[in-house]
């Protein structure tokens, strides 16, 4: 008796768990690299350029088409820095982004720890519905989107592309990816 309560108290439990991660997923997320950085790789701060885009961002926060009817995002986050991987960029790049929001840049993971800031974004019961921007490192975007559920093989952010925005939206079917241009620069690309 106990051993067929047990899977239908499971299934039951994870049913429930499932409902509620659903109800609080966010509309949106919009997932951008850092800007641009120095030729010396070993540098942790932004180059000119990329401190350029990162003061462009500002207006792109208030026009850009990837907020759609949406209000405007509820909450902005970065990779954190650590001793092995003490990039600044990150932050950065979203800093003036978040201040003309008036939001905190939030940084509780590292990049490699795109899994856990997935799980804490999905489970947050005061982002449903909203919009979120992250900003992070390229080598770690490809699988952060794949933790917010968008299926897609192989994909990779370029090493040189700066100038682009991954925006994630939730349909019926499941998490949508869509590449957008951010347009901000001169020589950034049109589509």
């Amino acid at each position: 008796m106990i051993g067929a309560f047990l899977p239908r108290t499971f299934a039951l439990l994870f049913g429930l768990w499932f409902a509620l991660t659903a109800t609080a997923q966010p509309a949106r997320i919009i997932l951008l690299r850092h800007a641009e950085k120095p030729a010396d790789e070993t540098e942790i701060h932004l180059s000119e350029r990329g401190q350029e885009r990162a003061r462009a961002l500002t207006a792109w926060a208030t026009n850009s088409p990837a907020w759609g009817t949406n209000d405007r995002p509820a909450a902005v986050f970065a990779c954190k820095p650590t001793l092995k991987a003490p990039s600044q960029r990150a932050i950065e790049t979203i800093t003036p982004f978040a201040t003309r929001l008036q939001l905190p840049v939030q940084t509780p993971f590292s990049a490699k720890n795109y899994a856990a800031l997935a799980r804490q974004i999905l489970n947050d019961p005061t982002l449903k519905g909203k919009t979120v921007v992250i900003c992070w490192v390229h080598d770690e975007l490809p699988q952060l989107a794949q933790s917010f559920g968008v299926k897609f093989g192989g994909d990779k952010w370029k090493k040189n592309v700066f100038d682009r925005v991954w925006l994630i939206t939730y349909q019926d079917s499941g998490a949508v990816l869509n590449e957008l241009p951010q347009q901000l620069l001169p020589g950034d690309t049109a589509n």
